[in-house]
């Protein structure tokens, strides 16, 4: 189906660059948070992490500091292993998201062209359509 069957022009170059320096662009801000730290604390919250910590604890005030100090030590061990191991899965996630990105179809110079999700604009027509119809939306 042809976009002058419904008589839709689209937005000119000239219009989605006002359009962007007037409304900002299509990004979603998030707070940047420490995720070492969240990491660290979700370890310590663990119950299973709390119990080697105390019953290490209880090795060193019964004198059996051997036996503690090597619990101790497995215990800083795994959890180092541990923030390695989620460090890099959200670091694999972070690079998945850039690579994920949604493109959309939209109507640019009577014209349809795929952009990508934050080249939107204020007035742009998307289209929208599946096998049964079609559909012009105004963003």
């Amino acid at each position: 189906m042809s976009v002058t069957n419904f008589n839709i022009k689209g937005l000119t170059q000239k219009e989605v660059l006002i359009s962007k320096e007037k409304y900002d662009a299509n990004k979603l801000e998030y707070k940047k948070e420490n995720p070492f730290l969240n990491a660290f604390i979700s370890l310590v919250k663990e119950s299973m992490g709390m119990l080697l910590l105390v019953t290490s604890c209880i090795y060193f005030i019964s004198g059996n500091s051997g036996d503690g100090t090597f619990l101790a030590c497995a215990i800083v061990l795994i959890s180092a292993i541990s923030l390695h191991q989620d460090s890099r899965s959200r670091n694999a996630l972070e690079k998945l998201k850039t690579f994920m990105k949604p493109n959309c179809k939209v109507v640019r110079d009577e014209k349809i062209v795929e952009i990508k999700t934050e080249e939107l604009v204020v007035r742009d027509y998307i289209l929208l359509y599946s096998n049964y119809f079609f559909l012009y939306f105004v963003f």
